[in-house]
């Protein structure tokens, strides 16, 4: 089992001009570890769609990667997303599922015993997917995932030791205007 906040370090060490886009206890936990101008807290936005906004930043901005961190719970809430996903593959974008096998950011339900998040990916036609659950193998796979075209599906198998800081979701349309402008586009007039 990977810590979470441990994962989050690491791949902030490793990151450079990415996009990250976060949703439910990410957007608690990566903010420790990250303070760029391209982390955008998917949060307030919609429970489940983190990687369906990644996918459309994807889609515009071919240039650029985009990472997303997206809990097992979240993806039981939108599985078709993955459809859309292995349709348009965009080979810029990278999945991150922390599978903790819960509902951890509403009480801590557990999910449904079985579910095969890797096989769901698969079948919905993501070809690259790939699962850990110890941080000494993942670690030297980082770079390549970084750099290597996808779509890349990670599952990692993740567990949390930390207490988690408070919710703390402000302006949401100030961070779409700070992504917007990170990213060079202009406001609408």
């Amino acid at each position: 089992m990977i810590e979470r906040i441990d994962l989050f370090r690491m791949v902030a060490q490793h990151r450079t001009d990415e996009v990250v886009v976060m949703t439910m206890t990410a957007t608690l936990q990566w903010p420790l570890v990250s303070d760029h101008p391209l982390d955008f807290d998917f949060l307030a936005f919609g429970m489940g769609h983190a990687s369906d906004f990644a996918l459309g930043v994807a889609l515009a901005r071919p240039e650029r990667k985009v990472i997303v961190w997206k809990g097992d719970g979240g993806l039981l809430m939108s599985l078709g997303s993955l459809v859309t996903m292995g349709s348009y593959a965009p080979p810029n974008l990278l999945v991150f599922l922390l599978e903790n096998r819960s509902y951890e950011m509403v009480g801590g339900q557990l999910l449904p015993p079985g579910v095969d998040f890797a096989g769901l990916a698969r079948a919905a036609g993501i070809a690259k997917v790939e699962q850990y659950d110890d941080l000494a193998r993942f670690g030297p796979e980082l770079p390549r995932l970084l750099s290597e075209p996808g779509p890349h599906f990670v599952v990692l198998r993740v567990d949390n030791h930390e207490t988690l800081p408070p919710v703390s979701h402000t302006d949401h349309s100030q961070r779409v205007r700070g992504l917007r402008t990170a990213l060079g586009v202009q406001s609408p007039s």
